[in-house]
């Protein structure tokens, strides 16, 4: 890429490897506490797998880094179809250049809009991203598209029963272990595959806490598979269950025998679960409380993380698989961030949905942002038109596109 792109003073250009250490203590200089810190940031960029040559955005200033963006090509899981997407991490300006101007824009600004561009020139249909601040990715087309449920259980209101099966991991539990992770999300919604050397990496910091598996046979099929931490809260010891997979609710629950059979070690447990799964119907205490209570009662608080931009709607679109029942024909236009309207016409038969670009009138109308909610199902259509954040003529054209909504709730557990 030509350098000035973006202004007079700015140069945007994408590195490689020679240039690792320069993009990890810029890095550093967006995010560190103090400069103690840059070792670590030196260490966590030569220790993701998934960043290769050419990932790595710097802008600098007169040959100075003042800002950096990286670009992940990732693979997303929709509706039972794989689709090429962009990883957007560590988008930062260094500390003694926020809120600045180059040419209007601020470096912040100027990174996303060449990190997107790097999204279409190698044809990735999504871009998603992690934000700090959703509001300020709202500017570039991004919506929030899922929520997660984060639980606190004290452990004597877990489920007791049997958790045969559940043994810590060994090395040769890694090829099963990757099918595994791969058979559950391929019938999920959003998620992210998790190539091999990530899962290495992964299970490197065994000094961090400890990896179970559920695999009741040798050399037979996992069930299970969880990350188990000790922290602290306040005075007590939780056990936190990060990475949680399981098949099935039969899984899960013999998930939460394990986790309360540590009850001697720990107080609680935290574990985070899709927003559609109602975990207080498997424990012995119910309720939610709505009022202080001394008895042991679980607590929950939602968090949404996943942003994403749709940046081919036809492909995005036409690669789901949809619930056979769901027809109808209705045409869409979104407005784009760059101030552009896509117009497309999609139509809803037999489990698919094929889309053409139309010049019409549309019968549904929202913002990028409101739409990658719709489309990946965590806000309805017809809710979206009843909140105001998107129009229709009547309720014919939500209630064709409710076929995105009708289905398992947006989940990604895989960070970047």
């Amino acid at each position: 890429m030509p350098p000035g792109r973006g202004g007079m003073a700015l140069q945007l250009r994408w590195v490689g490897e020679d240039e690792l250490d320069r993009v990890a203590e810029t890095r550093a200089m967006c995010f560190a506490h103090a400069p103690k810190d840059f070792e670590r940031f030196r260490q966590y960029i030569r220790a993701d797998p998934r960043a290769k040559v050419g990932d790595f955005l710097l802008a600098e200033e007169n040959g100075v880094p003042v800002g950096t963006s990286t670009s992940l090509s990732m693979t997303m899981w929709v509706r039972g179809s794989p689709i090429p997407c962009q990883g957007v991490a560590f988008v930062g300006t260094i500390k003694t250049h926020r809120r600045r101007t180059h040419s209007g824009d601020g470096v912040a600004t100027q990174l996303m809009r060449e990190t997107l561009r790097r999204a279409r020139e190698r044809e990735q249909v999504v871009s998603a991203l992690m934000p700090f601040r959703a509001s300020f990715y709202d500017h570039f087309g991004y919506g929030l598209v899922e929520r997660r449920n984060d639980w606190t259980v004290p452990l004597s209101i877990l489920p007791s029963g049997p958790s045969e099966g559940l043994r810590f991991y060994r090395p040769d539990d890694m090829p099963e272990l990757a099918s595994f992770r791969q058979r559950v999300i391929e019938r999920g919604q959003c998620e992210i595959e998790r190539p091999a050397a990530a899962w290495e990496a992964q299970l490197e910091r065994a000094d961090h806490g400890f990896a179970i598996v559920d695999r009741p046979q040798t050399g037979g099929q996992l069930r299970g598979y969880l990350w188990i931490e000790q922290t602290r809260v306040g005075a007590k010891s939780h056990v936190q269950a990060r990475d949680t997979i399981f098949q099935d609710i039969a899984g899960l629950k013999r998930q939460l025998h394990f986790l309360a059979s540590l009850r001697d070690q720990y107080s609680a447990a935290l574990i985070t679960l899709p927003s559609d799964l109602p975990l207080q119907w498997l424990l012995r205490e119910t309720q939610l409380p709505h009022r202080p209570v001394e008895h042991a009662a679980p607590e929950v608080r939602q968090s949404t993380r996943l942003q994403l931009r749709v940046l081919d709607h036809k492909r995005f679109i036409e690669a789901m698989h949809l619930p056979d029942d769901c027809r109808g024909r209705t045409a869409v236009a979104v407005q784009e961030a760059e101030g552009t309207s896509s117009r497309f016409t999609i139509e809803v038969d037999g489990g698919r949905a094929t889309v053409t670009e139309t010049g019409s009138s549309p019968a549904f109308t929202c913002p990028d942002r409101v739409w990658a909610a719709v489309v990946c199902g965590d806000l309805s259509a017809l809710r979206a038109v009843q909140l105001g954040v998107a129009s229709a003529e009547d309720n014919a054209a939500p209630e064709v596109l409710n076929a995105f909504s009708a289905c398992p709730a947006p989940f990604c557990d895989e960070g970047f």
